[in-house]
């Protein structure tokens, strides 16, 4: 082989080997392009599910603080209820005592027949 005949070689090897790289260096370029975009759609859910989790506490904590309030409420009127129903039952037994007194007083001004 000659030396140009080598040369000759040489130049076909490194042009092949140039165009199998610039071949390669595309593929690599498309495929880093479809990663970026996936990247950024993966970004955007990501986002997307973020925001939509912030919102969930937001209306978490409100249902909680509802919640706490209207417990708060059901005692305070459990506590009034039970106020009054101690307040009925202390004037359905004075009504009691005052009608039984009521009713012995009418039973020895007005006898009734049909008891001894």
């Amino acid at each position: 082989m000659t030396p140009e005949e080598r040369f000759r070689y040489i130049e076909k090897l490194l042009k092949s080997s140039a165009e199998r790289f610039d071949k390669w260096q595309d593929r690599f370029d498309k495929r880093q392009d479809r990663l970026e975009k996936q990247q950024e759609r993966q970004s955007q859910e990501i986002d997307k599910q973020n925001d939509a989790i912030r919102s969930l506490i937001v209306v978490a904590r409100t249902l909680l603080d509802s919640a706490q309030e209207f417990r708060d409420l059901q005692r305070k009127d459990h506590e009034e209820w039970t106020v009054q129903m101690k307040e009925l039952r202390d004037a359905q037994a004075a009504t009691d005592e005052r009608l039984n007194i009521l009713i012995d007083t009418a039973d020895r001004f007005f006898p009734r027949q049909d008891h001894p």
